[in-house]
């Protein structure tokens, strides 16, 4: 029998598996991580249903756990795609921080299933455990920050959909 074994913490769940590989929560450690699950949400959408609309308030965040979905945003005649977002990535981030309006709207391409995370959760985290919603605020702070950059320097942006 290998004792070493026994002193192992479990496999991590394959969903916060994928939430660890975000940007958003790339520095939160495993206990950060077990903790945070209990503020998510996994939710499913149907091929070509919608997760949120442009123009329509934001209220949280997804991360992606399986399936594939469609950023576009209204243009002068006709909806421009603005990119594709698949497992492993995260969208509407900028909304746990504010509220403001979607600057896209997301559909399902396939099924899809992704983890939420809603502003009130994210604050009520941040007072009970402040290092963790820390943590959190500042990934989102450093993808908007990166964004920007790209735009300054005329860079294609990757998906961003608040």
């Amino acid at each position: 029998m290998n004792f070493l074994k026994l002193f192992q913490p479990p496999p991590i769940d394959p969903q916060l598996k994928v939430v660890s590989g975000v940007s958003v929560f790339r520095d939160c450690n495993r206990a950060e991580l077990e903790a945070l699950r209990l503020h998510l949400h996994e939710r499913h959408f149907l091929a070509g249903e919608i997760v949120f609309d442009e123009g329509e308030q934001g209220e949280g965040m997804y991360v992606v756990i399986s399936g594939k979905l469609r950023a576009t945003r209204k243009g002068l005649l006709k909806k421009k795609t603005l990119g594709y977002i698949q497992p492993g990535e995260c969208f509407g981030e900028m909304a746990l921080l504010e509220a403001g309006p979607r600057v896209a709207t997301v559909v399902a391409e396939e099924p899809t299933t992704v983890l939420a995370m809603f502003r009130p959760e994210l604050v009520q985290l941040a007072e009970s455990r402040p290092r963790l919603g820390y943590k959190i605020a500042r990934g989102v702070a450093l993808v908007m920050e990166a964004r920007l950059r790209r735009i300054a320097e005329g860079q294609p942006d990757e998906v961003s959909v608040t």
